[in-house]
C-alpha cells in the first residue's frame, strides 16, 4: 500500500502531461481524419489596386444558392489575405483532374513565383475582371462580402456575381 500513493501521483503527473498536449494531440487526429475527406481542388484568383495573386485551395463550400454565396476558409499567415480583403474580388477557378500542373504552380511546390505562377498558363480576365485559368471546369467569380477569423484562418464569404461552367465533361481534380 505505500506504493499507492507513488502509482497515483504518477498516474495524476501523466493525466496532467497529456492535458496540456491534449490540443496538440486533437488538432492532428483531426487533420488525420480530414486527410480521408476527398476535396475539389481550386485555384483562387484576386486582381486590381493591390496587386495580383493566386493560392491553391481546398476549403470551398457552398452556402446556399439564393443568393449565390460561398465560403472559402484561407490560414490567416497566407500571403493572399492582404491582397484578397484589398482588392474585394476574386475568382474561384474549379480545376479539371488535367490541371494538376496548375494546383501544384498555385501551391507553392514549385518554387516558382507568384508572378512566374501567372506565366505558365493561359489567363483571361473574366467578366468582373479577375484573372481566370483556361479550361477550368468552372469559374465563380465573385465580391467578399464578410470576413471572420475562426482559429487559425479566416472565413470568407462570398457572394457569387458571374459564372462560366465548361462544357467539357472531365472529371474535377481531387485532393485526398
Amino acid at each position: 500500500s505505500a506504493a499507492l500513493p507513488y502509482e497515483i501521483g504518477h498516474l495524476f503527473a501523466i493525466i496532467a502531461a497529456m492535458s496540456d498536449n491534449l490540443p496538440l494531440l486533437l488538432a492532428q487526429s483531426y487533420r488525420n481524419a480530414m486527410a480521408n475527406v476527398a476535396a475539389g481542388v481550386h485555384v483562387i484568383t484576386t486582381g486590381g489596386a493591390a496587386g495580383s495573386y493566386g493560392i491553391t485551395m481546398t476549403a470551398v463550400t457552398s452556402v446556399t444558392d439564393e443568393p449565390p454565396t460561398l465560403v472559402l476558409c484561407i490560414n490567416r499567415k497566407a500571403a493572399i489575405q492582404p491582397i484578397l480583403r484589398a482588392n474585394g474580388h476574386l475568382c474561384v477557378n474549379v480545376l479539371s483532374a488535367q490541371q494538376q500542373d496548375v494546383a501544384e504552380h498555385f501551391a507553392g511546390i514549385t518554387k516558382l513565383t507568384p508572378q512566374e505562377r501567372f506565366e505558365q498558363h493561359v489567363w483571361t480576365d473574366g467578366p468582373s475582371g479577375q484573372p481566370q485559368v483556361a479550361d477550368a471546369l468552372a469559374h465563380l467569380h465573385g465580391r467578399v462580402l464578410q470576413a471572420h477569423d475562426m482559429g487559425s484562418h479566416t472565413v470568407f464569404y462570398v457572394a457569387v456575381e458571374h459564372i462560366h461552367v465548361n462544357s467539357n465533361a472531365e472529371p474535377g481534380l481531387l485532393y485526398f
